[in-house]
């Protein structure tokens, strides 16, 4: 048993607060009518001796017997005497809908905080507060108050949501789609239980497959990822509606459930490094569903990634090329051996291409014989996963001639169980009943629009790619742990000067110029014939960060003189920097000119080290065209960064420029990683410009800033 069982598997319930005059009082009652709910359930109501046409009691005390779980619908006020009430009866499963709480102000956060504390110390199961709760369509069990179970069948699609209302709509339109549910959570403010255990439950529930997600905030980050790679290796897509890409949905989210969204930009990269789905709106969060439920068996089993599709118009072909392209779509031409079994069958000399216009309509009598011919091509194409049928189905009415067409497509997919089979309507629309009852009765694939249906293909590609990548990469992150770093760490100092952080750079394994530091112009001098000329001089200042944004630096010194002069200038820049202390000047010899690409990495505040690549000099604040990952990096999340920046192609040469030592920067990003995890004293790392050379890298100029006390 997992330890979230209680929430979706107990024989009796208490009602606190059940009523027949209000909907919230109401709800938890209906639901546990439509799931058929066989326990035993008390309605709790000081007022009534008769709720739901039960019997009513005045208190929890006064139940005849234990309970297993308790949903709670009473005023915020009494909430927390109510949980107290309900774990002395032996509740270990309890969902608070009660709103003012931490989305409330100082007040609220207060509330919530003692909330949680009993929660905790009477060890319950506590969803909420602020949400609708949780269901299985399963189990047949529910603490819920949402609505849309009444038409919600037993399937493999499990859901968590922060937000009530989005749970609503994705059972509803679920439903309608001939979508099948296995567990429902509407999570609220997530005071106890978080999106990350409902995760980490339905990674390890049998009737689970694929996960729908509507998230304001990763609250137990730790948790989140683990769950996520245990989805990965278990095959069970994740995928994720996260709010927070604007200012305002952040604002919005912490109004709503009292959640912090954090970056945006760092939880792309993470859902990109763990093979997590991302979308943007409703619709491709349930078409993605629709998707993964019935494809779900045989992407375990195989890549599904490369597509062939069936029409009946050149216009539509257009457009379906188009569309696939932007979706990331993959459409392989024909073998001249399936072009030449199809194209005497085409109509006025049609010539066989993917995707394939078949000519007329999908009721013509051409097709009785065409469209089995081209089912049969398609699948024995060895470079074809997917196999789609573009056809619209009925508003109203019965299916007609079209069913001949869905048995032949049956007929085709029991023949071929090796490739999938799927349905694609060319726009969104409402469809006949029958139609719904045909997709749940045969368990088919239906993608509602082109460009809803095509982008979800394209996702599942890249989750298909995902699992073939990070199945060869293994586990283990690469690279022996480096060396203990020569100068102590503490938190607090703020930022280490250019040779204190180079020399800590050095000491991990990460190449940098050899740079020394001269507290005189005589030592710049000797330090410079040292290290030979031409050589660079940096001002070295606590207060100055940005050195070449106040004239700080000085390049191209042929010898000692110019050394000299330039230890002068920059202590005269020093002084003009109000507080600013003059400390020495960083001496370095120039180096050959390369790529210019920026690493670098800092701590994020809800999932820490996290590794950055992109190309550096000015491009990088120009441009940011720049790579992510949460540490620790394998050395797949390595290679997957080169590859995703716009500028990518400058790393194999262009123009008659050498290409860039991938691997050299592969290991460079590894060992800033390992530095990371390391050293928690570490807030952020900066190394730019960092020259790119088709032997190796060498970082020329580095910044280590501390973490505060």
């Amino acid at each position: 048993m997992h330890r979230l069982d209680p929430l979706f598997r107990f024989s009796s319930v208490a009602i606190v607060g059940a009523t027949d005059s209000s909907g919230y009082g109401r709800g938890p009652y209906r639901v546990l009518t439509e799931l058929g709910f066989q326990g035993q359930v008390y309605p709790v109501n000081p007022r009534h001796q008769e709720v739901h046409g039960l019997h009513a009691y005045p208190d929890v005390a006064s139940l005849p017997g234990p309970i297993d779980a308790a949903m709670i619908v009473v005023n915020r006020e009494l909430v927390l005497p109510a949980v107290a009430a309900c774990a002395d009866q032996g509740a270990k499963a309890v969902t608070v809908i009660a709103a003012g709480f931490a989305e409330a102000g100082e007040r609220g956060r207060a509330r919530q905080a003692e909330l949680a504390a009993l929660a905790r110390e009477r060890d319950l199961l506590l969803i909420g507060p602020n949400c609708f709760g949780v269901a299985s369509v399963q189990t047949r069990c529910g603490l819920f108050t949402g609505t849309g179970l009444a038409d919600a069948r037993p399937g493999n699609v499990g859901v968590i949501s922060n937000s009530g209302g989005l749970v609503n709509e994705i059972l509803s339109y679920g439903n309608a789609r001939g979508i099948g549910f296995s567990h429902l959570a509407s999570i609220g403010n997530e005071a106890v239980l978080t999106a990350a255990d409902l995760l980490d439950y339905y990674v390890d529930d049998p009737s689970t497959d694929v996960v729908l997600a509507i998230l304001e905030s990763i609250r137990d980050p730790a948790l989140f990822v683990a769950a996520a790679e245990r989805a990965a290796a278990a095959r069970k897509p994740i995928v994720v509606l996260k709010v927070g890409a604007s200012a305002k949905a952040a604002q919005a989210a912490v109004t709503h459930t009292g959640a912090l969204s954090g970056s945006d930009a760092v939880a792309n990269a993470l859902f990109r490094q763990k093979g997590i789905t991302r979308v943007y709106d409703m619709d491709d969060l349930i078409e993605m569903g629709a998707l993964l439920a019935g494809a779900i068996p045989l992407l375990r089993r195989r890549p599904l990634e490369k597509v062939g599709v069936i029409e009946i118009s050149g216009g539509a072909r257009e457009v379906i090329c188009d569309t696939a392209f932007l979706a990331g779509v993959e459409l392989p031409d024909l073998s001249p051996a399936a072009a030449a079994a199809i194209e005497p069958h085409l109509a006025l000399g049609g010539k066989a291409s993917n995707p394939l216009d078949s000519g007329l309509n999908w009721v013509s009598p051409d097709k009785d014989v065409l469209y089995p011919l081209v089912l049969r091509t398609f699948a024995g194409e060895p470079d074809l996963d997917v196999i789609v049928s573009s056809f619209t189905p009925p508003r109203v009415g019965e299916l007609g001639p079209l069913r001949r067409r869905v048995d032949e497509l049956l007929a085709a997919r029991a023949a071929h169980p090796d490739r999938l089979f799927a349905v694609l309507s060319r726009a969104s629309d409402q469809f006949t009943p029958e139609w719904t009852r045909t997709i749940v009765d045969e368990n088919l694939v239906y993608l509602e629009g082109y460009g809803r249906g095509l982008r979800a293909l394209g996702r599942m590609a890249a989750y298909s790619r995902f699992l073939r990548t990070h199945d060869a990469a293994g586990e283990a992150p690469a690279g022996a742990p480096p060396p203990e770093p020569s100068i102590p760490l503490s938190a607090g100092r703020g930022a280490l000067n250019e040779v204190e952080a180079k020399d800590i750079l050095r000491a991990a394994g990460l190449p940098v110029v050899a740079t020394a530091w001269a507290r005189s112009a005589d030592e710049a001098a000797a330090l410079a014939e040292q290290l030979g000329y031409p050589v660079a001089a940096k001002v070295i200042s606590p207060q100055i960060l940005h050195k070449s944004d106040v004239g700080g630096v000085r390049l191209g010194l042929a010898d000692s003189a110019a050394v000299r002069q330039a230890f002068a200038d920059l202590q005269a820049v020093a002084a003009a920097v109000p507080e600013a202390e003059f400390q020495g000047v960083a001496i370095q010899p120039m180096a050959a000119p390369g790529l210019e690409l920026v690493l670098g990495a800092h701590r994020d505040p809800q999932f820490g080290p996290v590794v950055l690549f992109g190309l550096g000099g000015i491009f990088v604040e120009v441009l940011e065209d720049v790579a992510l990952r949460v540490a620790p990096l394998r050395e797949v999340d390595a290679r997957e960064m080169l590859d995703e920046i716009r500028g990518r192609a400058l790393l194999d040469g262009v123009r008659g420029q050498p290409p860039v030592d991938r691997a050299a920067l592969v290991a460079a990003l590894l060992r800033l990683s390992e530095l990371m995890l390391r050293e928690p004293a570490i807030d952020s790392i900066d190394l730019n410009p960092v020259f790119g050379y088709p032997d190796g890298i060498l970082a020329v100029d580095a910044r280590i800033v501390l973490r505060g006390e």
